[in-house]
Formats: structure tokens, C-alpha cells, sequence
């Protein structure tokens, strides 16, 4: 070691290795390693709330006479059809075999009201079947006017309609759901419904828009 060497001072070597460190700690800065710790994002309560754009599917399409029936009739405006219309006609029709047997084969002076009740059966029969039929196939023909629908498909809702006109149907598990006759009709519990034919479903997303139609909703308990 030379005498310059051994002269320095104590003090000049302690500002050599102060330098040398801050040196490191900048490479360090520009480098740094990451050292295993986990990170969250979290949310600025008091920033503006931003929404990710959700991707929706559009459809228009013009609801048919014979469509707008089918769903008229699956919409509980009368509750005797179905196997409940079947049910109440056997037992009627078993009624009036009775009163008619009865009115036939007996001569009592009240034997007539076997007749009339005979009667009112086939009369009521005859009400269960036709009479559902002729004013749900009148009201569908005054509603199929033409008008075009538009609505759009989201994961979280559906929104029909335009302008003032516009609603929504949030698919947050609360709406009902069914299925008829290749249409999936949805109510809402406020009295709405909302019908989508399949045909006007692309075969190509079918599956996604009914398993996002099926997921947000409950079936119907009246289906």
C-alpha cells in the first residue's frame, strides 16, 4: 500500500461507500426485481364509477298472428286449458252420459232436470274448448298490426324498444321464463312480457342467447 494511501482519510472512504450504495439503489430502481408479495386492485370510493361495455345481441322482427296467439294462450288470460281443460271436460262429459241415462230411463216429474243438467255439461264443455279459442284468436289479430321489434340481449338485461318507448328486463333471476311452440316468452313481475321467436335467433349463437335467457331467469310455475 502507498504512503498517499494510507494518508487518506477515514472520512473519504466512508463518502466512497455512500456513493457506491446510491449508485446500486438507483440501478436497483431502474431493474427492479419482483420479490413474490401478492397485489390487489382496489377501488377509489370517492372516483367516478366507470362500466366496461357489455357486448349485446340485436334482433327485429315482426311477430305473426299465429305467434302472437301461442302466447296469448301461455299467458294465464284463462286458467282452464291445458290437461286442467282435458280433466274438467271428462268429468263434465261423465256428468251428462249420467243425467242423460238417468233422464232416459226414469219417469219421475223431475226427470226434466236430468235433461237440463244433461245439457248445461255439454253447454260448459263446449265453453272450456271454443270460447278461449275464438277471443284469443280475435285478440291476436288486433295485435298483429305489423309493428317491428327491436330489442337487444345483454348478460344482465334486455332492452326493448327505443326512444320513450323503451324498457328493460333485468335478467337478475326474478323474471319467469318459458318455452312453447319454438318461442322463449319471459314475464316480468310487473305484469310484462317479452316473446322472442327462435327463428329470428342466428343457429350460430342459439345455445349462448338461451343459456343467457335461461341463467338470468326462473321457470314459470304455471308452465
Amino acid at each position: 500500500m502507498s504512503d498517499n494511501d494510507s494518508k487518506k482519510p477515514s472520512g473519504d472512504n466512508n463518502a466512497e461507500k455512500e456513493t457506491e450504495e446510491i449508485i446500486k439503489d438507483l440501478e436497483n430502481a431502474e431493474n427492479p426485481e419482483w420479490d413474490g408479495t401478492e397485489g390487489e386492485l382496489v377501488s377509489d370510493d370517492d372516483a367516478e364509477e366507470y362500466e366496461i361495455p357489455e357486448t349485446g345481441y340485436k334482433i327485429s322482427y315482426v311477430l305473426t298472428q299465429d305467434e302472437i296467439y301461442k302466447c296469448l294462450y301461455n299467458s294465464n288470460l284463462f286458467k282452464t286449458k291445458g290437461k286442467r281443460a282435458v280433466i274438467e271436460s271428462i268429468i263434465l262429459g261423465l256428468a251428462a252420459v249420467i243425467f242423460f241415462s238417468i233422464y232416459f230411463t226414469t219417469t219421475s216429474q223431475y226427470n226434466h232436470y236430468n235433461l237440463i243438467f244433461g245439457i248445461i255439461s255439454l253447454l260448459t264443455i263446449a265453453i272450456i274448448w271454443i270460447v278461449p279459442y275464438v277471443y284469443l284468436n280475435n285478440l291476436a289479430k288486433m295485435m298483429a298490426d305489423g309493428k317491428n321489434i327491436e330489442a337487444e340481449i345483454y348478460p344482465t338485461h334486455i332492452d326493448i324498444g327505443r326512444n320513450d318507448g323503451k324498457w328493460s328486463i333485468e335478467l337478475d333471476g326474478k323474471a319467469q321464463i318459458q318455452e312453447f311452440d319454438n318461442i322463449i316468452m319471459i314475464f316480468t313481475d310487473h305484469d310484462r312480457a317479452f316473446a322472442i321467436p327462435e327463428r329470428v335467433i342466428e343457429p350460430d349463437v342459439y345455445n349462448e342467447i338461451r343459456a343467457i335467457l335461461m341463467s338470468g331467469t326462473e321457470p314459470d310455475e304455471d308452465e
